[in-house]
């Protein structure tokens, strides 16, 4: 039985910046509250010398957590299968290598006395379970929570979708795009037809997950569609047309782009409708998107 790939949202990288900001604060408010009940905790911001190995296993932790969660981006996105006991896994043995980091600087540097080494290193990599294990679980739940809401969101979408343009739907497989360039039809998965618009009225088409989501303009102003595809089939159909591949999450239609401009080094695409979100350019598409751009 082929175990199931861990979820996206677990190792998304903004999801991974927020886990170690939140684990490092968590652990130092932890630590700060756990010291003084504590004979083997040598944590300390009155006496100099603790507080320099305070402050060093501190930065030294935190950056050991970065440095970690950077390889578990990339090794999950290249080299290996992420599975939950892989990611339950990972995240024991950081807690163990800070733990006995920590039990390190306890026995050979601070030189505790009164303690077995046994007691010292298994005290040690407790507090790191506690210190990281609970931020870990309850970053983890959040992101769960966050991401089930998106998906029911994506799904009463969907269904209004379907609802609002029952007319149109066709069980058979159609081409995306008709003989009419005018026209864009949109198939599902499955291949078979779910909606069409007018070229024209099309602004951005935004990727959630296995399903997409077409921004375009009708009577009573900016509409969406949803149905399920993926974005990379959406973008070889309609090569060659206007509607263009500019992030990992999006397609625009460039002869919509009222506006190209660059922040923090990156360049994004305003449209001339307020409620529409700016949408970002990659650097992967963003020459192509430029050049596009001065060709309008």
């Amino acid at each position: 039985m082929t175990r199931k790939k861990l979820p996206h949202y677990l190792i998304e990288k903004n999801n991974l910046v927020v886990q170690v900001t939140i684990s490092a604060l968590f652990a130092i408010a932890f630590l700060a509250i756990y010291y003084p009940f504590s004979n083997t905790t040598w944590f300390s911001v009155e006496d100099e010398s603790k507080f320099i190995y305070t402050s060093f296993f501190i930065i030294f932790s935190t950056i050991f957590l970065i440095f970690s969660r950077v390889m578990m981006y990339y090794t999950s996105k290249r080299l290996i299968r992420f599975t939950f006991p892989k990611y339950i896994l990972w995240n024991v043995a950081e807690i163990v290598l800070i733990g006995l980091f920590h039990a390190y600087i306890s026995l050979r540097i601070m030189q505790i006395q009164g303690y077995t080494q046994a007691l010292i290193i298994g005290k040690s990599i407790l507090i790191s379970l506690i210190a990281l294990g609970f931020p870990f679980i309850v970053t983890d739940l959040s992101f769960a929570l966050i991401d089930t809401r998106r998906i029911l969101n994506i799904a009463k979408r969907v269904i209004k979708s379907n609802i609002a343009n029952n007319n149109t739907k066709n069980t058979t497989s159609a081409p995306l795009v008709t003989e009419n360039p005018d026209i864009i039809n949109f198939n599902d998965y499955t291949g078979a037809q779910k909606f069409a618009v007018k070229l024209e009225n099309i602004y951005y088409i935004k990727a959630e997950g296995n399903y997409v989501e077409v921004f375009y303009n009708n009577k009573e102003g900016i509409s969406s569609f949803v149905l399920r595809n993926k974005i990379q089939a959406i973008e070889d159909a309609f090569k060659g047309t206007p509607l263009m591949r500019c992030h990992r999450t999006y397609i625009v239609n460039t002869n919509n782009i009222k506006v190209l401009r660059t922040e923090s080094d990156y360049y994004y695409i305003d449209f001339d409708k307020k409620e529409l979100e700016s949408v970002p350019i990659s650097k992967t598409y963003s020459e192509k998107i430029v050049k596009r751009f001065a060709e309008i």
